[in-house]
């Protein structure tokens, strides 16, 4: 059994300074490769670093994420650009979108907008995929989105909308994917449940976001990208599917959606 973890934070400091023990459990437990999301400019150099010792396990996302620009978009874009020219085994941008929950502002939200826009064209420059984050923004996330005309895969990490927000994205856009993590194991996941038990399943890629978000049983604690496999098995019994036969179509989905080569 093979896993790509899409979206986690190995270079958050809690992980970073136990990688060598992450790295050989997440292994141990099929594991095999993980996608390091920036956000944070300060984030670029230690997924950069992780890129390089471990070459076939660390993979890179780089981008700004939408709380994290410094009001000026020029230079913030030119720091991005910097990142995606240095950093290695880079395979999307991201994490970027938008992000309302601690300042829904009309000054705010048009900021943020801006940024996100900003970003998707240098991701069509760079032919690469998104990583999309969206919280409590999920009209505008789709808004600018299907009205940039990104042609390119995207994924929509940590997905929690609707099921029928998911099948409106999928009407106007075909390669869009929907990272689900350990929100899936938690009691109250009814609404992602239902996502899962009814968009069609080749639209799903699996991902933790360590160090956040750990799946149940280990809920309240540090997650790590071993733990995805707990999500792998929700989502196997949600589909009545096997679990092997399931972690390999989401392997070989993830590594065509982000252009890894094994």
């Amino acid at each position: 059994m093979k896993i790509i973890d899409t979206h986690t934070h190995m270079n958050e400091e809690r992980l970073y300074k136990d990688r060598i023990h992450i790295y050989q459990k997440a292994i141990e437990n099929g594991v095999v490769k993980v996608i390091n999301n920036a956000d944070t400019f300060e984030s670029y150099q230690p997924i950069n670093d992780l890129a390089q010792e471990f070459p076939s396990f660390c993979y890179s996302a780089i981008g700004i994420f939408p709380t994290a620009g410094s009001g000026n978009l020029n230079e913030d874009l030119l720091k991005l650009e910097d990142g995606l020219n240095s950093v290695h085994n880079l395979v999307a941008v991201g994490e970027i979108g938008l992000d309302y929950h601690m300042d829904n502002s009309k000054e705010t939200k048009q900021k943020q907008k801006e940024l996100f826009n900003a970003q998707i064209k240098v991701a069509e420059k760079h032919q690469l995929p998104l990583i999309i984050h969206s919280r409590d923004a999920e009209a505008d996330t789709f808004n600018v989105l299907i009205d940039s005309g990104f042609e390119g895969n995207v994924t929509l990490h940590c997905f929690s909308g609707s099921f029928q927000m998911a099948l409106r994205y999928l009407r106007h856009k075909k390669n869009i994917y929907f990272g689900i993590g350990g929100v899936l194991t938690f009691k109250n996941a009814q609404r992602l449940v239902e996502v899962i038990q009814r968009v069609p399943e080749d639209h799903f890629v699996l991902e933790t976001d360590a160090p956040f978000l750990t799946p149940e049983p280990f809920r309240g604690k540090l997650n790590e990208p071993a733990n995805v496999t707990y999500v792998l098995e929700k989502m196997a019994e949600i589909l009545h599917k096997d679990k092997e036969q399931l972690a390999d179509e989401i392997y070989q989905r993830s590594l065509k959606i982000y252009g890894i080569h094994e």
